[in-house]
């Protein structure tokens, strides 16, 4: 069967996506070229579900050069000795090949078994071997020539320098960027991080929260590669001594997503993260789905009911902090109430909302933005950050003067909200009057569905049972396990993420504290409503429920004293 039909049989890509790249395959600009190279190019499909279902179609074993380095290893050797393919054939055809040891079948590793120059080739050169194939990705295949080939002596360096902008459009430069990008999306990752050294670049994925190694590529690919992701972002190719923001819209393994791409000059060349947002995730925005505990869920929503005041959701970066704020945002009538955001960048688009991007370097800064939208009659204004006493004065009126506010801080956790606020020249009577209240808030990794074991009620540390009864949590209905680790996680024991919360609603004691001027994160606390829990025990309820283990938990910051893991006195 036709690979276009293999993969729309599982489910892989559509009919409409399969047409458009068949009509491009006729075009003259697609002549010569197979059908996955032009799918995978197009973004409609991964390059890891290409060659599964390749390998299915062909009948031939799929390399991984994880699982099999000895492959390479044996390549290396025969090179060295003389028995390999020359390195301008091996490039040429994306194959390398070993000689077995009795010299009567030669391995070939290919990311192309039906070349036919390449089949006419080693028959003539091993007339009495027996050929056995093997199919190879194209990231697995840069990989092994990079190591065989020693990596950073191709000719193509040259092509590079002299025309980057020419080579950042040809066909395996287009592929590659296009096959991280669908790779980062299949996997989940939030950032691909594209790091060059001496001898090449290597390609890491940050998912779940952690920095994951992906491939290493040869150093004469990295300037046309840096090359496209500035062509798409609409970046300067020839600025290579000053750092560069950027973003452009693509669509990787069949999603639609925002790439947000920052360049930074490094020693060894210029340094790229790219920032995945998928157009999908806006499913997400809904109070519901945050992850929320039902008291906390019921006390956001009536702070977002309020007419007036402000919301902060703190936090490190990474947290969750804008998801938080999108939703709560999601969750207004716009078509009774005018919102406005102005945000640095703005990272998703939102119906019925209207946002603004600073451009500090013309002088739209948040306090400018503020001010100018204020005038445009909002009910709801989302302050992508306070960052200093300005924009915290100007958000503050414009909560007393009517207006709901929502903003973030970067604080480690909710009481130390008000103090970081009084710190930057806010005055703590105006905090007192206009704040409902802090939500500081952090990400845990949930625990794989298919490996994660249970863990023993017996084995329960006693401090943890402690808290765990005060919170109401009983051991009838302990389900708590921890990480193991399996190919469906990638033996890391964990698959996706859900946030953990801490609420601080601005009660009349803690209103009365506020306004006497002498305020500390402990004293808050002290006077903070029932709903209060700090991190670790919001967290505690899923591990409880066996959402997350008890390492993911203890890793959460906790107020001195109320830890869950000092010993108990």
């Amino acid at each position: 069967m036709q690979i276009g039909r293999l993969l729309m049989l599982r489910s892989a890509i559509a009919e409409a996506d399969l047409d458009a790249a068949l009509a491009e395959q006729r075009s003259p600009r697609g002549a010569g070229q197979r059908l996955g190279s032009l799918l995978v190019r197009r973004g409609v499909v991964s390059e890891a579900t290409l060659y599964s279902v390749l390998a299915e179609q062909l009948g031939l074993p799929l390399w991984d050069r994880n699982a099999a380095p000895d492959a390479v290893q044996r390549a290396t050797l025969q090179r060295e000795q003389g028995h390999a393919l020359p390195e301008p054939l091996a490039r040429r055809w994306d194959s390398f090949v070993s000689l077995a040891d009795d010299g009567t079948s030669l391995d070939v590793v290919s990311r192309d078994p039906l070349a036919a120059e390449l089949r006419e080739h080693l028959r003539l050169q091993y007339p009495h071997c027996t050929l056995r194939w093997t199919l190879a990705s194209s990231q697995d295949m840069q990989a092994a020539l990079a190591s065989i080939y020693r990596p950073g002596q191709e000719s193509i360096s040259s092509a590079a320098t002299s025309d980057l902008r020419q080579l950042a459009q040809d066909a395996p430069i287009v592929e590659l960027v296009a096959s991280m990008l669908a790779r980062g999306t299949d996997h989940s990752a939030s950032d691909i991080h594209l790091e060059p050294d001496e001898n090449g670049f290597t390609v890491r994925y940050r998912i779940d929260g952690s920095l994951r190694h992906g491939e290493v590529h040869p150093r004469s690919r990295f300037d046309a590669v840096v090359s496209r992701i500035k062509l798409v972002s609409g970046l300067d190719i020839a600025e290579r001594r000053l750092p560069q923001d950027g973003r452009f819209s693509t669509r990787a393994a069949g999603i639609d997503t925002e790439v947000r791409v920052s360049v930074i000059p490094g020693v060894h060349g210029e340094s790229i993260v790219m920032r995945l947002l998928p157009k999908t995730a806006q499913r997400r925005f809904k109070l519901e789905a945050l992850g929320l505990e039902s008291d906390h869920l019921e006390l956001l929503k009536k702070w977002l009911q309020a007419p007036d005041g402000i919301v902060l959701v703190t936090g490190p970066t990474g947290s969750g902090k804008s998801t938080t704020l999108y939703a709560a945002l999601a969750a207004s009538d716009t078509n009774k109430s005018r919102v406005l955001t102005v945000e640095d960048p703005v990272e998703y688009r939102l119906p019925g909302v209207t946002q603004f991007q600073v451009q500090s370097e013309i002088g739209f800064t948040f306090p400018a933005a503020l001010r100018a939208i204020l005038r445009h009659d909002p009910d709801t204004i989302m302050v992508g950050e306070i960052r200093d006493a300005e924009t915290a004065h100007i958000a503050i009126q414009a909560s007393l003067t009517g207006h709901m506010v929502l903003s973030t801080l970067h604080t480690n956790d909710a009481a130390s909200a008000f103090v970081r606020l009084i710190d930057i020249g806010v005055e703590p009577f105006l905090l007192a009057a206009s704040v409902r209240g802090v939500i500081a808030q952090r990400l845990v990794r949930r625990l794989c569905t298919v490996c994660a074991k249970a863990d023993a009620p017996k084995d329960i540390p006693v401090l943890l049972m402690k808290a765990a009864s005060a919170d109401g949590l009983e051991i009838e209905n302990f389900a708590g396990r921890h990480a193991v680790g399996c190919p469906a996680c990638s033996g890391s024991g964990y698959k996706g993420r859900t946030a953990v919360h801490e609420f601080l609603g601005v009660t009349p004691e803690l209103r009365l504290l506020l306004s006497g001027g002498s305020v500390s994160p402990r004293s808050l606390r002290e006077l903070a409503s029932t709903n209060f829990r700090p991190l670790q025990r919001d967290a505690l309820r899923r591990y409880w429920r066996g959402e997350t283990s008890l390492a993911e938990v203890l890793s959460l910051p906790a107020p001195d004293g109320d830890s869950l893991d000092d010993p108990p006195s």
